[in-house]
């Protein structure tokens, strides 16, 4: 544990109703909590011996360019789908509130890359499974994935092979 949890702020009933959404502006606003979130993150980069980090749209973003920059590592984003140019590949997703679409740029990992997937939040696991769905298609290795916060009541940990390391867990 970071003590980063406790700077989580959950606003309940956003996006819609029924929903608790876990709010990281209070982690990005204290520049001591956040330092300390990316130096973990980095630090579980290191371990699984990356070359390049993926950050997910959109706040998966935040930690993963920051990391990438403590590290000088490559940095590729996977976005929503109609934001990025050139040729992409596409996977369709559900949410744990509806369903949605992510790209990566096929050019922009190489088969022989050694991938982390940074983002904010684990859920249900379809993002990552989405983005997973992704890097596969590259023909790069996953290393892992590193995030801030694990909804663990949720299950999604079971859904994913990866070697998954969250820095916080919800359990309830």
């Amino acid at each position: 544990m970071t003590g980063s949890l406790k700077s989580i702020r959950i606003i309940k009933d956003f996006p819609k109703k029924g929903i608790a959404f876990y709010d990281i502006s209070t982690i990005l606003s204290n520049p001591k909590v956040f330092n300390n979130v990316v130096d973990l993150m980095s630090e579980e980069v290191v371990k699984l011996n990356a070359s390049t980090v993926v950050g997910i749209d959109s706040r998966g973003f935040i930690f993963a360019s920051a990391v990438a920059y403590k590290l000088k590592k490559k940095l590729i984003m996977i976005r929503k789908k109609g934001k990025l140019p050139g040729k992409t590949y596409a996977t369709s997703y559900k949410l744990e509130y509806g369903s949605n679409q992510l790209e990566i740029q096929s050019d922009m990992i190489k088969g022989s890359d050694k991938v982390v997937i940074i983002d904010d939040i684990f859920a249900t696991s379809g993002t990552i499974r989405a983005s997973m769905k992704l890097i596969n298609k590259t023909k790069a290795k996953i290393k892992g994935i590193v995030v801030l916060l694990e909804l663990s009541f949720l299950n999604g940990r079971s859904k994913i092979k990866p070697k998954l390391i969250s820095l916080n867990k919800v359990n309830t």
